[in-house]
């Protein structure tokens, strides 16, 4: 089941190479930049939106049923944005479709996977979340091959069929545990003294805890500086590959293989936030995210300044590895800190944080840029912001803390 979720992930990861279509779409229309970010800001809202609604109706439906609703809604949306003629239109079409699409899928394939390993949440979600963090690195060189082949049009085409297959497929091989499985492990863990959770917490129940609050917003903080930079990446690396005089064409190549460091990484912290969440506990989980953001604006920061492109990378790849363990935080936090029976409703809830970040984000660096001109106003304001996530790392605790603490008081 883990390598279905993370194959499925892979290709849905795909989501966070827009920045790859900005650029084609922007010279056939002549729209800036501010415009066309707006549609990667309602892909990731309405990718939380479609997790919601994933985690209400997989107590209603089988994953069967919702995988194949995610085949026919991206497939569609992709197919509906080749025929874009207007803003609006590939708002609706790739913005909303799409970013739908990709959010019923995650979660329901996040609900299913997690459950058959319920002793080992933080590694389980982080692997196959490395898959979501790396489909963009790994589907870039085929969609820039498409790209300069065909047109954006005729790409969006073989995407939709690609995606509808793929998601069809994953549909016929996804499946919950059985019943006595799931017994057995909870049986496993209830006699677990290493103070895992003592009891799941419904959807409800988890916005009241304070951990929950806190723990929302320092995901808003820290998801705001990767997604702004995601939806950047390119046009940030050319504008330091601009400042050396190399010509646009090798420049273009240089800024999407940056790009696809930040994806690369982006799987790897994934990964590495699971294995830290589970060997060393939250404190250290959210700490090192804290600390790698503000570092990775630090280094991006200086690369404007000095048009090196070797900085600018080192910081894409930091923040990659950062927004990476973000996200598997995100999904760590709903499991272990509140239990894995309603992991579905509640992974979904966190992921809304989103919708504040996505929006925050990107348009935060676009506006920066086109009103001055360069990216480098914007990652000194994203490091103050990173800043204040770090702050916040130091007051977050477990619900089980919280108890323990007031229990003591």
């Amino acid at each position: 089941m883990g390598a279905t979720a993370f194959v499925a992930l892979l290709f849905m990861g795909l989501i966070y190479a827009w920045s790859l279509f900005a650029e084609p779409i922007e010279t056939e229309f002549g729209w800036e930049r501010a415009q066309t970010s707006l549609i990667f800001t309602l892909s990731m809202i309405s990718f939380s939106v479609g997790m919601v609604v994933a985690g209400i109706i997989e107590q209603r439906f089988s994953p069967r049923i919702i995988m194949v609703a995610t085949a026919v809604i991206i497939a569609g949306g992709f197919i509906a944005a080749a025929q874009t003629t207007s803003l609006l239109w590939i708002y609706i079409a790739y913005g909303i479709i799409v970013g739908f699409g990709v959010g019923v899928g995650t979660d329901c394939v996040m609900s299913v996977a997690v459950k058959w390993y319920p002793d080992k949440q933080g590694i389980a979600s982080g692997g196959m979340l490395m898959g979501f963090g790396m489909g963009a690195m790994l589907l870039s060189p085929l969609v820039t091959v498409l790209l300069g082949q065909f047109s954006w049009q005729t790409t969006f085409l073989i995407l939709g069929v690609v995606f509808g297959i793929v998601m069809l497929a994953v549909a016929f091989i996804v499946k919950l545990p059985p019943a006595e499985f799931v017994a057995s492990m909870h049986v496993a863990k209830a006699a677990d003294e290493s103070g895992n959770q003592k009891r799941d917490y419904s959807a409800l129940e988890m916005v009241k805890t304070r951990s929950f609050q806190l723990a929302f917003l320092w995901l808003i903080l820290v998801s705001s500086g990767g997604l702004g930079l995601i939806s950047q990446a390119v046009p940030a690396a050319e504008e330091v590959l601009s400042a050396t005089g190399m010509d646009a064409a090798a420049s273009a190549m240089m800024a999407t293989a940056a790009m696809g460091g930040i994806s690369l990484c982006n799987g790897f912290g994934r990964l590495m936030c699971g294995l830290v969440w589970d060997k060393f506990g939250y404190r250290i989980s959210f700490l090192w995210v804290s600390v790698g953001f503000a570092l990775s604006m630090l280094l991006c920061g200086v690369a404007i300044m000095l048009s090196s492109f070797p900085l600018i990378v080192a910081g894409f790849m930091l923040l990659g590895l950062v927004y990476g363990g973000n996200m598997a935080t995100m999904a760590v936090v709903s499991s272990s800190f509140f239990g894995p029976k309603f992991f579905g409703i509640n992974y979904a809830v966190a992921t809304l944080q989103m919708i504040a970040s996505a929006s925050a984000g990107p348009l935060v660096l676009a506006t920066l840029q086109t009103s001055t001109g360069s990216y480098g106003p914007a990652f000194w304001a994203f490091l103050a912001v990173a800043a204040a996530a770090l702050v916040l790392a130091f007051v977050i605790k477990s619900p089980q803390d919280m108890e323990k603490h007031a229990s003591q008081s």
